[in-house]
């Protein structure tokens, strides 16, 4: 029944969208476009929707033209591109509402290719665009896309000087599933989806001729023959016969003499063109649902569901926090002053947290809704939101530094709001526009460098507290401090470094957007320092969102290691021994480490579900293996695990007979190989001293000694402590290691999600691209250093008995999560191409890693060895330290193939404002 009544809905749909004629008016050119010379042109067009493996709808059009050399501003068009003649020229042949337009939606990899070809110039453009506003006309090329709630519309805009042009080839590819309906009908089609339109014009004036001059011919042929017939009827009817005859003579050759001059005039028949009707194409498109849903992510709706996914993310964080310092009060004895001020740190930004995503994710949920319930704010209503919005969220972070000599800073910042808002209303008259636009710039960039200040100062004060940062150098045995004196020309450079490159970006947008416009008329200035405005408005919005909604979790880490760090168990083997370390190790792990899936469709509802089941892989992966670890092995008499014995006294006591055991094994492969001097070595001697090096003194007497597991050496028993005597001095170890061979994965990361393919557009498009790249390449940095921590954390719970074994765990809990987050994504037709290099690159920097923590473990006796290669080979015994090579190599090779075939990023528009004139939003 639902079928049968959506079959009259989409008919009544299709015949009110349809339009009301199939065939284009022709439209008025301006008259310096010289339209009438434009006759002979060939035009041919196409638009290709691309919605696989894509969060937005991708629309790449190509038009071709072949302009003849008689249109007078042919040659124009061979100048370069900065030049006012050539934008005339290409406004003319791709523009239908003159020069002053700006197209916001349109982008451009490259400038037209424009070709001289003997008789005629060739014009390649190619543009793409976004199916990512909701209600509004999105322009490409010549082709206008209207986005719906659940239905598309595609439409051919005819420039006016092309409208007697000829008209080859038009053609639609909607994608799949294909189109609903198309006016007029298409002539044809090419694979699936795809329709095309192929133009039948009028004959020219000289075709026409010649056919009249050949249907001339042909009836004089037949009035000849006529003719000769009666000749042969009778000698009566003989001199009237002649004479028919005659006459048909005479037709037939004024008939021939008329094809003669049709043919001559069909050979410059492309002087005389008749007009031809250039086909109104309209093509209705109903999207998948899922296209559809990303297209309406500027909806007060989504809009509001997308907050609401940053909320509960948020809070969901912050309750974990404080259970974790729930759970810490409730310890036995009373709390040192570290562990007072940690906690302090961690239930402070566990309030603070909520407000601040709250306050730097508000302002587009606040616009909309004025824009839904009312009308859209204008500037100096969006001003105050924004400004205040900022002014908020900065207060909070400096009562999270907790230092009043910030607080002097921060009561000067209340001020801007009504600063900037007078500026803007009454420095008009005062200062021009110009000085009220300088104004505005210089107290928006006031307001991110307080931003940067303030983060700054709220990270420094929490690490400081947690005892993460090292002593001061005047003052031994104090706090290192964040001094104004410092801080303040660092913050200034910064801001400098990124209101240059915001800078640079904003001059990029305009001249993308108004490129074709002329520059020459009087409204082109104003208009110009209109979008400074509103753009230096926005940076405010996009830089705060950049430092503070995109890093703030930093703050979180730091607090976390923090309060880790204060409040550890001495004799815990590892962090997850202990329920308060428990929950915030996997709270780390969830946060710095883990992959921060659920944003699809360009809607983070989902991502506040990514915390807890990166929290449970890791939980999983190591409490199921927890048994297969070295230190979990029973001793043969006492049946009690290894890792009773963990402490620092069997650290010395192990790697003094691991040295002997590997000291003996060199003598046997000796002996083996028979290189020895002039006394052999008795092999039942040494391996009567390797029997000895299993002995253990007994856990309790009155047992003399106990045994190692028969499977357990001592070097595999000491490689399993790890380099340090606690599993914080190994997750430290492990935080250093891994950035070795995570810079280079970092430079590889900031590439394949910044620079590669068509990503380094978007960063160059990005208001905020260039110093978004800076903080990927920090970010990806803090995510190996992170994961190195966990690493070495865990590592006497880990199985294995190399560095390179107890990395695949680790592995496998951040790979787990993030499989399910690209399975979520091919359900949703999103690209999920980056999800192999992501695995491949956190494999390769923990297998190094282990290596590296394997190696330190033995550090001690660097210098007994000429090299620290020695050194590994011994620890390894060489054939060991041959798969690891082989193994690492492996992974180097794997990861190089999967990023340089199978890798493309999900490029998605540049988070930019719109400017007003291009309908706000």
């Amino acid at each position: 029944m639902r079928g049968l009544l959506s079959v009259p809905a989409a008919v009544l749909f299709c015949l009110l969208a349809a339009p009301a004629a199939g065939w284009a008016a022709e439209p008025t050119a301006p008259p310096y476009c010289r339209s009438a010379r434009l006759d002979g042109a060939r035009v041919g067009t196409s638009v290709v929707l691309e919605h696989d493996n894509r969060t937005y709808t991708k629309i790449v059009t190509r038009l071709t033209l072949d302009v003849p050399q008689s249109w007078p501003l042919s040659r124009d068009l061979l100048l370069s591109e900065n030049s006012d003649r050539y934008a005339t020229a290409m406004a003319c042949l791709t523009r239908t509402g003159g020069r002053e337009q700006r197209r916001w939606s349109e982008w451009r990899a490259a400038h037209p290719e424009v070709t001289w070809k003997g008789d005629h110039v060739r014009v390649v453009y190619r543009a793409h665009a976004w199916a990512n506003e909701y209600h509004s006309d999105i322009d490409v090329g010549l082709w206008r896309l209207r986005v719906g709630a659940r239905y598309w519309t595609v439409r051919l805009m005819v420039p006016p000087a092309l409208a007697r042009a000829r008209w080859e080839r038009i053609s639609v590819d909607p994608g799949t599933p294909g189109a609903e309906w198309a006016r007029p009908s298409p002539t044809g089609g090419t694979g699936a989806t795809a329709l095309i339109w192929q133009p039948k014009g009028t004959a020219a004036k000289g075709d026409a001729a010649a056919s009249k001059g050949r249907d001339g011919a042909a009836k004089g042929d037949a009035a000849a023959s006529e003719g000769r017939d009666g000749a042969a009827k009778g000698d009566a009817a003989a001199s009237e016969g002649r004479d028919g005859a005659a006459k048909g003579d005479a037709a037939a050759s004024e008939g021939r003499e008329g094809a003669a001059k049709g043919d001559a005039a069909s050979k410059g028949r492309a002087a005389v063109v008749e007009p031809r009707p250039v086909p109104a194409v309209v093509v209705g498109i109903k999207p998948a649902w899922q296209r559809s849903w990303s297209a309406q992510n500027g909806r007060l709706s989504a809009l509001g569901l997308d907050f609401l996914g940053r909320l509960l993310w948020a809070c969901l964080v912050s309750a974990l926090l404080l259970v974790a310092a729930r759970r810490y009060l409730r310890r036995p004895g009373t709390a040192t002053a570290d562990q007072s001020r940690t906690l302090a740190n961690l239930r402070r930004w566990a309030g603070a947290a909520v407000g601040v995503y709250a306050l730097v994710c508000a302002d587009l949920l606040i616009e909309q809704g004025f824009t839904h319930f009312a009308a859209w704010p204008g500037f100096g209503d969006q001003l105050f939101i924004e400004y205040g919005l900022a002014l908020f969220a900065v207060l909070v972070l400096f009562e999270v530094a907790g230092w009043s000599r910030w607080w002097a800073l921060g009561a000067c910042m209340a001020l801007n709001p009504v600063v900037a808002i007078s500026a803007v209303r009454l420095s008009h008259r005062l200062l021009g526009m110009g000085g009220a636009l300088s104004a505005q710039i210089a107290l928006s960039f006031c307001f991110v460098a307080v931003t940067l200040l303030a983060f700054t100062a709220a990270l420094w004060r929490i690490a400081a507290d947690g005892r993460l940062l090292p002593e001061s150098r005047r003052f031994p045995g104090r706090d290192r401090m964040l001094r104004p004196g410092v801080a303040g020309p660092a913050v200034l450079a910064a801001t400098t470094v990124i209101g240059v490159c915001y800078a640079l970006a904003e001059r990029r947008d305009w001249l993308r957007a108004s490129w074709l416009s002329d520059a020459t008329v009087h409204a082109y200035g104003p208009d110009r320092l209109e979008d400074y405005a509103w753009q230096a408005m926005w940076a405010v919005s996009f830089l705060q969102e950049l430092v503070i909604g995109n890093q703030a979790w930093l703050l979180t880490a730091v607090a976390v290691l923090a309060a880790l760090r204060a409040w550890r168990l001495p004799g815990s083997p590892t962090p997850l021994a202990d329920p308060g370390d428990r929950l915030l190790f996997l709270t780390f792990f969830a946060v710095t480490v883990g992959l921060s899936g659920g944003t699809h469709l360009a809607d983070a509802l989902p991502t506040g579900l990514w915390i807890p089941l990166n929290m449970l892989a890791l939980y999983g992966t190591t409490a199921l293996l927890a048994r297969r670890s070295v230190l979990a092995q029973p001793f043969v008499l006492s049946g009690r695990p290894l890792a009773t014995v963990a402490g620092p006294r069997a650290r010395t006591r192990l790697l003094r007979k691991s040295r002997a055991y590997r000291e003996i094994h060199a003598e046997l492969r000796r002996l083996d190989q028979g290189l020895f001097g002039d006394e052999p070595p008795q092999r039942d001697a040494l391996e009567r001293r390797l029997e000895k090096l299993h002995d253990w003194p007994a856990n309790v007497p009155p047992a003399g000694h106990d045994r190692l597991p028969a499977k357990i050496s001592v070097v595999d028993a000491a490689l399993a402590l790890g380099p340090r005597d606690d599993w914080w001095g190994n997750g430290r170890r492990g935080a250093l290691f891994a950035l070795i061979p995570g810079l280079p994965a970092a430079v590889l990361g900031a590439w394949a999600w910044g620079i590669r393919g068509e990503a380094w557009q978007d960063t160059l498009s990005d208001m905020a691209g260039m110093p978004a790249l800076v903080f990927d390449f920090l970010y990806w940095m803090v995510t190996w250093a992170a994961a190195g921590f966990v690493l070495g954390a865990l590592w006497r719970a880990l199985p294995g008995r190399r560095g390179a074994v107890k990395a695949i765990p680790v592995t496998a809990a951040f790979a787990v999560p993030a499989g399910l987050d690209a399975l979520v994504g091919w359900f949703l037709d999103e690209s999920t191409s980056n999800f192999p290099l992501q695995l491949s690159m956190m494999l390769l920097v923990l297998t190094v890693t282990g290596i590296m923590l394997d190696f330190d473990t033995f550090g001690g006796e660097r210098r007994y060895w000429q090299s620290r290669m020695g050194l590994l080979l011994s620890v390894y015994q060489m054939r060991y330290y041959s798969l690891q090579v082989a193994y690492v190599i492996a992974q180097i090779i794997a990861m190089i193939t999967i990023w340089q075939f199978f890798t493309e990023p999900d490029v998605v528009p540049a988070q930019g404002g719109t400017p007003p004139d291009a309908g706000g939003g």
